[in-house]
């Protein structure tokens, strides 16, 4: 809380300072350097909406994309049964022809 009490302090002595040097022509610099610390601020916040913007932008045809993608209901009439592919192979059948191809690749038959 002591640091706010800094920071208001400083706005404080900041803003009594301005008001002085606006009613002063020595001063010109001073609102120089804060007419230049302003724009630089602006056109970093451009900057910053600006990548914001893109960014979204390039959000967008990943969107379009998933609503490319069927509803629930038609992807669900064409999902794989995935317990047909080993249909016609038992256990016995693989381990018999994985230890054949052990046999061979021993003998030298296979790579």
């Amino acid at each position: 809380m002591e640091s706010l009490h800094g920071v208001i302090r400083q706005l404080e002595a900041w803003w009594s300072y301005s008001l002085r040097c606006a009613q002063s022509p020595g001063c010109d610099s001073t609102w120089t350097w804060v007419t230049i610390g302003a724009v630089v601020a602006a056109l970093i916040g451009l900057a910053v909406l600006a990548k914001m913007y893109f960014a979204s932008g390039a959000e967008r045809p990943r969107v379009a994309e998933g609503a490319r993608v069927a509803d629930a209901q038609t992807m669900s009439q064409y999902r794989v049964d995935s317990d047909k592919f080993y249909a016609g192979s038992d256990q016995a059948d693989t381990e018999q022809r994985i230890r054949e191809a052990l046999a061979q690749r021993k003998a030298g038959n296979l790579p």
